[in-house]
């Protein structure tokens, strides 16, 4: 019988602390290979299907899910393990764009750039009309910016596309409220 110094962190003795580490690779790469094409097209699409930015993107996913494996649980069915997997892939992917988002001042000279020629009048204005806005709207208008659909919006922020069609509208209505206002 092996005494309490032999035991392992796991209770095992004689290397079962291996045998577990192993055995949870084991999974973990079956549940990857299971998987891995819905993570990479769920990637791809974030990334507008640019190889190098999707790898980049994958790969975090990949070491987010191995800190987080554990939170699977194996009484999950395969949908539901599928459904946490997605979930866990846009937040990696929000985390991600959110890391990489530009300064407020960024955005504002983005915005700037997009008016008619009397830009330069109206830079002030934008800043002033992005102050109105939530981290959330600003979110949502920056990636509208950015080039990306509703669908991958929706992805990105885990909201209905729908939903994102609505929070542009209203997100609108407030700006074109606040500078009609201003205006005036």
């Amino acid at each position: 019988m092996a005494n309490n110094a032999d035991i392992g962190a796991f209770g095992f003795a004689d290397g079962g602390e291996r045998l577990c580490r192993q055995d949870r690779y084991a999974r973990y790469v079956a549940f990857m290979q299971r998987h891995r094409e819905a993570v990479w097209k769920l990637c791809a699409r974030f990334a507008h299907s640019d190889r190098e930015r999707t790898k980049d993107m994958v790969q975090e996913v990949y070491l987010v899910l191995w800190l987080r494996f554990d939170q699977l649980d194996d009484r999950y069915g395969e949908w539901q393990q599928r459904q946490w997997l997605k979930r866990l892939t846009r937040s990696v992917l929000v985390d991600l764009y959110r890391r990489a988002e530009p300064e407020p001042e960024a955005l504002t000279e983005q915005m700037a750039d997009s008016l008619p020629d009397q830009s330069a009048d109206y830079a002030d204005d934008v800043e002033e009309m992005l102050a109105v806005l939530t981290d959330d709207e600003r979110r949502l208008m920056q990636m509208r910016l950015d080039g990306y659909d509703g669908a991958e919006i929706a992805d990105a922020l885990g909201i209905s596309p729908s939903a994102v069609y609505t929070r542009t509208n209203r997100i609108l209505k407030k700006l074109r409220t606040k500078f009609e206002r201003r205006t005036r």
